[in-house]
């Protein structure tokens, strides 16, 4: 079975253990973080598949960590926030997100979204 890894950068741990519980099943060994500092540090030695991103993080802004995850990492960056949407969308593409997500999102639009970005290979 395909083996993909994930760094989930969240400092609220509800919605980081749901994202563990979605990335999980959907085949991804997963790394957290509380910190951008943390998450950073994770990226580096995981060498992960996806990045899922919270804009407010206690020791920095993820608008400011996005473009260095994006010039260590070609991971899939997911950036997920509870910031107004429009503008927000805009500012995280501009600084190297792949995709943005606005807080609250449903599970099940996650593994749909996750699903269309990297499909679970087929049982054989």
């Amino acid at each position: 079975m395909l083996q993909r890894s994930a760094v989930v950068i969240e400092d609220d741990a509800d919605i980081r253990r749901l994202l563990v519980i979605v990335l999980s099943g959907r085949n991804f060994t997963v790394h957290e973080a509380g910190t951008g500092a943390e998450g950073q540090r994770l990226v580096d030695t995981v060498r992960p598949d996806l990045i899922t991103l919270d804009l407010n993080l206690p020791d920095v802004d993820g608008l400011d960590l996005c473009p260095h995850l994006r010039a260590q990492s070609d991971a899939h960056i997911l950036t997920i926030s509870a910031r107004p949407p429009q503008l927000t969308e805009e500012q995280c593409l501009a600084a190297g997100s792949d995709q943005f997500m606005a807080k609250p999102f449903s599970p099940r639009a996650l593994r749909a979204y996750l699903d269309d970005l990297l499909p679970l290979p087929d049982a054989a």
